[in-house]
């Protein structure tokens, strides 16, 4: 019987890739869901850190100075009412 080397080479060449497309997909669903987790986690730090810089901004601006540490933490203390909501 007479191997043909091409047509196994190819077929070795195709198991191959379809091992490496399957494993990239498991991995790829592993980091997936491990980022679905901490997406709720960074959403609610951003809100918090978008309500603080409001309130900061338009404390100075309408006092038509800079921004003061008492701002942020008055900020941070709005912001943390928000969030208890």
């Amino acid at each position: 019987m007479k191997v043909k080397w091409g047509a196994l080479g190819i077929t070795i060449g195709l198991i191959l890739v379809a091992a490496s497309i399957l494993a990239v997909g498991l991995m790829a669903e592993k980091r997936i869901s491990r980022l679905q987790k901490e997406i709720p986690i960074a959403r609610s730090s951003i809100k918090r850190v978008i309500i603080l810089q409001g309130y900061a901004f338009s404390k100075a601006d309408s006092e038509n100075r800079a921004i003061t540490l008492e701002d942020l933490k008055e900020g941070y203390a709005l912001a943390d009412e928000f969030m208890k909501r």
